[in-house]
């Protein structure tokens, strides 16, 4: 069971990782089916637990370490069911694995993309693809031996490609297609960090809170938490126009009710300065 856990808490941990991409997390799901189906099939159980099985049967205990290797063997079927069953929905995304990079793309691959993507309304120009793929298979070969850009994300990789470009006209329909599969939410993590975040800022102490007030603290904590506290305050003081608003009222509620109670006495105003000048 150790062992299982492991299998599962390693991949998780990849899986979870901020940006990644659904043919990140596809690949790492295909990773883990694989390791329990061959698990399964040779009904694996570690040197240990074969040696405990062992001495049971020399004690006569035949009856029980035949239950024992069956219920690993059920174990296994449940995990690769369950996994199965999160897996098929993410079939649906299979003509985008060629996006990972880690061989140079087929154009087959890519016609079956351009085809998907027709049917959801993203229409592609196939002739101008073409020509954008051939130039994306020769930047992958390129790469093949490069290991750091290999370590990269997929997204990074991607972003390494369009600033090579000379043009967004030499990638623009490759571009469309990033577009939509970098759109998609490829797990819940991150939806679940910014909930995290907001359980911490809004407190039973902080209730009172606005919505714009709590967007506007999350969005810093989320976007700038790869920024050192120096870091930021450089970044602040160098950005005037934010320095301005911070020391305005405008961010205060009671600032917003005084100029709409301002604004109707402006407008009465206006027709005793056109009698005036009558």
């Amino acid at each position: 069971m150790h062992s299982l856990m492991s299998v599962f808490h390693n991949h998780i941990q990849g899986m979870e990782r901020e940006n990644n991409s659904i043919m990140e997390v596809k690949k790492i799901l295909s990773s883990i089916h694989n390791i329990l189906t061959e698990r399964k099939e040779n009904t694996f159980m570690s040197l240990k637990v074969k040696g405990l099985l062992d001495e049971n049967r020399r004690d006569g205990l035949e009856e029980g370490c035949v239950k024992f290797t069956d219920d690993v063997l059920g174990m296994y079927t449940s995990c690769v069911q369950y996994l199965e069953k999160w897996m098929t929905p993410m079939e649906e995304f299979s003509p985008f694995m060629w996006m990972d990079m880690s061989e140079p793309p087929t154009w087959d691959d890519v016609e079956a993309c351009i085809k998907y993507l027709g049917e959801k309304g993203v229409p592609i120009d196939d002739v101008k693809c073409f020509d954008e793929v051939v130039n994306l298979k020769r930047f992958v070969e390129s790469r093949g031996d490069d290991n750091e850009f290999m370590g990269l994300q997929v997204h990074q990789k991607w972003a390494k490609y369009f600033e090579k470009a000379k043009s967004i006209a030499a990638y623009s329909e490759l571009l469309k297609i990033a577009q939509f599969v970098f759109a998609l939410p490829a797990h819940n993590a991150n939806v679940e960090r910014v909930f995290s975040l907001m359980h911490s800022q809004w407190t039973k102490e902080r209730n009172q809170l606005s919505v714009q007030s709590l967007k506007g603290i999350l969005f810093l904590q989320y976007n700038f938490k790869d920024m050192s506290c120096k870091d930021f305050h450089a970044h602040m003081l160098s950005n005037k126009k934010v320095l301005r608003k911070i020391s305005s009222t405008a961010k205060y509620k009671w600032a917003d009710k005084k100029d709409e109670e301002e604004k109707p006495d402006e407008e009465e105003e206006k027709p005793d300065e056109e009698e005036d000048q009558d």
